[in-house]
């Protein structure tokens, strides 16, 4: 049988809130403190720490005695309004024991082109523009997490594979390295809420731009199918679960917990990965080891991966029956989630325009080359067309050579605009099966899988 998962709250259901946020994808700030394990081991109890009451200042005091003595209206929820000055900046939350600072984390991002889209989890992305690389720079590599990020002693942590094996394993980082083959790939990681802000109306959500939430850079580890024989897989398996060492600030809510098919786990490009371009995987990005899913959704690549569990079925919790689903069938703008909607898996073609820059101004005459990256989860690409007239019609780009199976594929269109004015330029990728971009993605209530064509304008001055 399946695993399922153990109800987040000890007591009762889970609260509205969590439901919520749970159908979204982000993880509500009570998640905080010690999470507790479904599949892996339990986590040793944390001590909780209350806040100190502090009193109110007593000239603010009086200031409110006076007012409700008047009568008169005042938003007190909301003070800085009827003030008109700017709130007191927030003191910076305390380092949870056992997690890394938000402040560490971003020591290792080009801060110059890297936005920060929330502190709690930390999510964060680069402009399309500073994805003009052929692979993916660490510095400027995406950050989606859902809940903390752990500080991992490698020399101590475990990977344990259990389930629908013939001998469940237990292997350090060395004893994994040392026993099977390493490779290296070049491989697309791109979260599903990638580019939710393309869709009307918006989905709740981290607001990744049509081009936030991706990186292509490289990764070295071992075959997860290699691990898998070793242990030996069960003639009945179906799925393979994973689990990171990441928690919460308080065990409210399900651990990150998500399952992928026996065939994709068994893919030679699945990968238990322990180095991002050349160097050991930032602490944020999964240190010591993680999963490497390319082409699927960014959440089936689990970070801190410590337990992998074979099943007969996909796995029953939070984060594959609520969150990181899509509609079966196309649905409208603002409707509800379908019962029977799907898990997120393969990425549907995309591709982005990496120069020139928005806005950036050019002479008549004057030569603009525009380059991107084009890819697919689920195929190859084989052409993308840029548009100078809004999709009206379409002209052929040069594409780079292929490289890695899963990763992005560049391509240039060299334009000599005839007139002064605005230019726009569109790109739009096709598939190796025939499917295309659309000039827009279809609603859907998470704001997944946003793929609608890329555009940039520039200014083009006599």
């Amino acid at each position: 049988m399946g695993v399922a998962a153990t109800p987040g709250r000890s007591r009762g259901r889970a609260s509205r809130r969590e439901r919520t946020l749970a159908n979204t994808g982000e993880t509500p700030r009570a998640a905080r403190i010690g999470m507790f394990s479904t599949l892996g081991a339990p986590r040793p109890a944390r001590r909780e720490h209350k806040a100190k009451e502090v009193p109110m200042d007593e000239s603010r005091r009086s200031f409110l005695a006076r007012v409700a003595g008047t009568g008169a209206i005042v938003a007190l929820a909301d003070p800085p309004l009827v003030f008109a000055q700017a709130p007191a900046p927030a003191a910076p939350e305390p380092v949870i024991p056992g997690t890394v600072s938000n402040a560490d984390v971003l020591k290792g991002k080009d801060m110059s082109v890297f936005k920060v889209h929330s502190e709690r989890p930390l999510t964060g992305s680069v402009p399309a523009e500073a994805h003009d690389f052929d692979v993916t720079p660490t510095e400027r590599m995406f950050i989606r997490n859902n809940l903390l990020t752990p500080d991992i002693d490698a020399a101590q942590h475990k990977l344990t594979i259990k389930g629908l094996v013939d001998k469940e394993l237990t292997l350090s980082v060395d004893e994994l390295k040392r026993t099977f083959k390493a490779v290296t790939l070049q491989a697309m990681l791109e979260c599903a809420g990638s580019g939710r802000t393309g869709f009307q109306p918006t989905p709740r959500g981290t607001p990744w731009s049509p081009t936030g939430g991706m990186g292509c850079p490289k990764w070295t580890g071992v075959r997860l199918a290699d691990v898998l024989r070793a242990a030996g897989v069960k003639a009945n398996a179906v799925h393979v679960a994973g689990q990171g060492a990441d928690f919460g600030a308080v065990p409210t809510l399900a651990p990150v917990i998500r399952s992928i098919p026996m065939s994709k786990a068994m893919e030679e490009n699945t990968l238990i990965a322990w180095d991002m371009n050349g160097a050991p995987l930032p602490k944020v990005h999964g240190y010591p080891i993680r999963l490497l899913v390319p082409g699927w959704a960014g959440s089936a690549s689990t970070k801190w991966l410590h337990t992998l569990t074979v099943l007969d079925a996909p796995f029953k919790g939070t984060y594959m029956d609520d969150s990181y689903r899509i509609p079966r069938y196309p649905v409208a703008p603002g409707e509800r989630m379908p019962k029977d909607a799907v898990s997120t898996e393969a990425w549907p073609v995309k591709s982005m325009i990496t120069a020139p820059a928005p806005n950036a101004k050019f002479r008549v005459g004057e030569p603009i080359l525009v380059r991107g990256k084009a890819w697919v989860g689920d195929g190859a690409i084989e052409r993308v067309e840029v548009s100078l007239d809004e999709g009206v019609t379409w002209q052929a780009a040069q594409l780079d050579p292929r490289g890695d199976k899963y990763a992005w594929r560049g391509f240039r269109f060299l334009h000599r605009p005839q007139r002064p004015g605005y230019q726009t330029f569109l790109a739009r990728a096709w598939d190796d099966k025939g499917n295309a971009q659309p000039l827009v993605s279809p609603w859907n209530p998470l704001g997944y899988f946003w793929n609608g064509v890329h555009r940039v304008g520039v200014t083009v001055e006599a």
